[in-house]
């Protein structure tokens, strides 16, 4: 008997919370339970969707360093490449004028260089071990004319560039004859012919070549264009500024003309 009644009991509270249920009694405390538990539910999915996240940004920051490595290495063998292609052009030009003119002369890499400030030299990896002297002319390309060797150590020597302040060079107009002024360097990259006489035919994309007229500088090696001109007919002599043929700082292989450059092998 007590049994049946503990079962009519547990069916009574069963129907009595199914009808309190539907008539909306419990809804406040639904509601009330709702309200503390959806901030935990919330932030416990916001860390599931940030942890996702960051995995997959993760992924994509290492694919991403990946292709940027791709790309850096791809952009230096280029760099190498072009850097070689031009070194490569160069050696066959210079070969091909020393081999047309016959000019004795040592080849020489540039191991550095001052031509940002008020010098423009280069140091060049052979000195006296390889019978260079004070003077002795400096070439690049095609039998361009970019300098003199000025200071020489057993293993190692420095070129006085023609933008030099201090170099000087007899030159001359190539269609003018063997003389027209002298080429001073200004620094800075720059070059002045000056002491042209004025009835020299002076103007502008004139080609600049040595005079010839010194003991260690062969003549007609051309050095550079007129680009301005500087007097009138009326002044005794003119000045011009001369643009260089190729640009100094990129030089990086020269030649030595040595002193049996000045009579051409037979």
């Amino acid at each position: 008997m007590n049994g049946s009644w503990r079962w009519l009991w547990i069916g009574g509270a069963v129907a009595a919370v199914l009808i309190l249920t539907l008539a909306g009694i419990f809804r406040p405390l639904g509601d009330f339970f709702r309200s503390v538990t959806l901030p935990v539910v919330r932030f416990t999915s916001g860390l599931v969707s940030r942890d996702s996240e960051t995995v997959t940004n993760s992924g994509d920051a290492e694919r991403i360093k990946e292709l940027e490595s791709r790309l850096a290495a791809l952009t230096v063998d280029y760099v190498r490449l072009k850097s070689l292609e031009e070194e490569n052009r160069t050696l066959r030009s210079q070969a091909k004028f020393l081999d047309r003119s016959g000019y004795d002369s040592v080849g020489a890499r540039v191991i550095s260089r001052d031509i940002g400030g008020r010098r423009s030299l280069f140091m060049i990896d052979r000195g006296s071990e390889d019978s260079l002297e004070v003077g002795q002319a400096v070439i690049t390309d095609d039998g361009i004319f970019i300098g003199k060797i000025s200071r020489l150590l057993e293993r190692v020597a420095t070129v006085e560039l023609v933008t030099d302040p201090r170099s000087r060079v007899a030159a001359a107009l190539q269609t003018q004859g063997p003389l027209s002024g002298i080429l001073e360097g200004r620094g800075n990259g720059a070059s002045v012919l000056t002491y042209v006489p004025s009835s020299a035919e002076l103007a502008i994309d004139q080609l600049v070549v040595t005079a010839g007229t010194e003991e260690k500088v062969p003549g007609n090696l051309p050095i550079g264009f007129v680009s301005t001109v500087d007097g009138k007919p009326t002044d005794p002599f003119m000045n011009a500024s001369v643009e260089t043929l190729v640009p100094l700082d990129r030089v990086v292989f020269i030649s030595v003309l040595r002193p049996t450059a000045l009579r051409p092998r037979l």
